[in-house]
């Protein structure tokens, strides 16, 4: 237990710099993830989350950890699961996300809105991260009105176009993913249009 998390108003990035400089401390922190206490869950999260950024490295001997975590019928722990991996695929070596693919995903099938959310805006990062497996996440943001049985479909919707806009440059068949945001220009959620029509200005194609 680490008594200052307990505080509201911490710095994640102090407590981040003290695990990247001494990374015994992590075993605190994934405990602290499964904590009574909401406050010092997140802010628990927080300061591994600024690691999986700035040092993913540090990170990576933990992958089981949250691979455990994306398991957990706890939407929380699912969440920090999914944004954690996402950020440790520029080091992983040893694919182990190439054999968590289906799994990871497979998540988006689940009525629960904001876990799929934060699986398809990470879809840009770990894009980037695995040019080997970019066309599977790019078909699997094409096809999200099928996969995805939520209400709120239109706001992951408008997570695919985020995403999109992180490796445009990257992908190959361009006009697919054009002729999707262009569909979303008459989505019935005004976030979702707003970023369809500021995607396509910035590719010109308004």
């Amino acid at each position: 237990m680490i008594p200052e998390l307990e505080n509201k108003n911490i710095n994640p990035n102090t407590y981040a710099e003290k695990i990247i400089k001494k990374p015994d401390l992590i075993g605190q922190y994934l405990e602290g993830l499964t904590s009574k206490s909401e406050t010092y869950r997140y802010n628990c999260f927080k300061a591994l989350y600024v690691v999986s950024e700035k040092k993913p490295a540090v990170l990576y001997p933990h992958w089981d950890f949250f691979e455990a975590h994306l398991r957990s019928d706890n939407e929380y722990h699912k969440m920090s699961a999914v944004l954690i991996i996402a950020n440790l695929t520029p080091v992983d070596k040893e694919k182990k996300f190439e054999k968590l693919f289906d799994e990871f995903y497979g998540n988006l099938k689940s009525k629960k809105t904001i876990t799929s959310i934060y699986i398809v805006k990470s879809s840009g990062k770990i894009a980037r991260s695995k040019p080997n497996i970019m066309e599977k996440i790019t078909s699997m943001l094409l096809n999200i009105e099928k996969i995805h049985p939520g209400k709120q479909i239109e706001l992951v919707k408008a997570s695919a176009i985020d995403s999109f806009s992180e490796y445009f440059e990257r992908i190959e068949n361009k006009k697919e993913v054009i002729d999707f945001v262009k569909k979303q220009t008459n989505s019935s959620s005004p976030k979702t249009r707003k970023m369809a029509k500021d995607f396509l200005k910035k590719h010109g194609e308004m």
